[in-house]
């Protein structure tokens, strides 16, 4: 009954999350509209992470949707902290938070070949050499706090960041529902997802307003 519960939240939380994802993308950025459509995707990513996060350590372990999930939840994090961040640069939570992914994801790892589990490597080593390169550019500029100063540049890791989660988000559903076709429900929507994440940058950076929140 309790992981009936917990699958329905995830999943509803989940479709509303990227229809609200879909208008924020519509919006005009900056505007009060896109800013308001941003704090709801955000919400509901949580309740789509805590969800995931019961149904990986709970009822079942699945590495590519525990990854997914991992990616998930920085990508949102850090991709609102860019707005808040953006003039006074890292603070002590947010190291906490990088090396929290950081230890984490590596002891993913050492138990996933410690178990010897048999699954497709290729989607999630990518994955997680995704979240390892993104972490480590946060940790980087933490130490490093000038060593990126062109002013638009929170603009871009703004956009990065956010449509990594909604990548994220349509990779992990997909990878779920469309489960019979492994691994192909993992590759595709992976290579989809990051041309759109290009996409999204070269397009959305363009109309962003860069003394916007």
């Amino acid at each position: 009954m309790l992981h009936e519960f917990n699958i329905l939240v995830h999943i509803s939380t989940g479709i509303l999350a990227i229809f609200v994802a879909l208008f924020a993308y519509a919006t005009n950025k900056g505007s009060s509209k896109h800013k308001i459509a941003g704090r709801i995707f955000l919400f509901l990513m949580a309740a789509v992470i805590i969800t995931a996060f019961n149904g990986v350590l709970i009822f079942r372990d699945r590495p590519f949707l525990t990854v997914v999930t991992f990616l998930s939840f920085y990508t949102s994090y850090s991709g609102y902290r860019v707005l808040k961040t953006k003039e006074k640069g890292f603070q002590l939570i947010d190291f906490i938070i990088m090396c929290f992914v950081l230890v984490v994801a590596i002891m993913f790892v050492r138990k996933i070949q410690s178990a010897n589990i048999l699954w497709h490597g290729s989607v999630v080593y990518y994955l997680l050499f995704y979240l390892f390169l993104i972490v480590t550019f946060d940790l980087l500029r933490y130490l490093k706090p000038k060593i990126i100063t062109h002013p638009k540049f929170w603009v871009y890791d703004h956009i990065y960041r956010m449509t990594a989660s909604f990548s994220a988000l349509i990779s992990a559903g997909a990878g779920t529902v469309f489960s019979k076709w492994e691994p192909y429900n993992q590759i595709v929507p992976a290579v989809l997802t990051t041309l759109w994440l290009v996409g999204c940058l070269f397009y959305f950076s363009k109309y962003a307003r860069v003394d916007g929140n």
